[in-house]
């Protein structure tokens, strides 16, 4: 499984942050399940219950998703349609966000991101 992400990542892919275009379809979608979850940054791995099925799922932060479900004061949702978590209250944390746009773990990819060019880090292949 990839560890979680830097900080610095711009990918907008599953598991990794939600573009504007993709979070306002999530402010107009209604049809949001009731989930349990547990996200454990030490496999860096994350536990959907929906119905009473397991669903294994990967974000680039499960640490900050973890801190969001302690910190949530109501009942996380699921949205199947475009894979994302809905977990109340997250948006007053670091998050700024009530959404986590999430991947199954066959699309797990690393994170990408524009880094100072001195830290060679982060930097795709591709782009190094």
């Amino acid at each position: 499984m990839l560890p979680s992400s830097d900080p610095r990542c711009t990918a907008f892919s599953p598991g990794h942050k939600i573009h504007w275009i993709h979070g306002g379809r999530l402010n107009r979608y209604e049809d949001w399940i009731d989930v349990e979850v547990h996200a454990d940054p030490e496999l860096d791995l994350i536990y959907l219950v929906i119905a009473g099925q397991q669903q294994l799922m990967w974000h680039h932060d499960i640490p900050l998703l973890a801190e969001a479900l302690a910190l949530s004061p109501g009942q996380p949702q699921w949205c199947p349609r475009y894979s994302s978590l809905m977990v109340p209250g997250a948006f007053e944390g670091r998050n700024r966000s009530s959404f986590f746009y999430l991947a199954t773990t066959g699309r797990a990819a690393p994170c990408r991101g524009r880094v100072p060019r001195h830290d060679l880090r982060m930097q795709d292949s591709d782009s190094a």
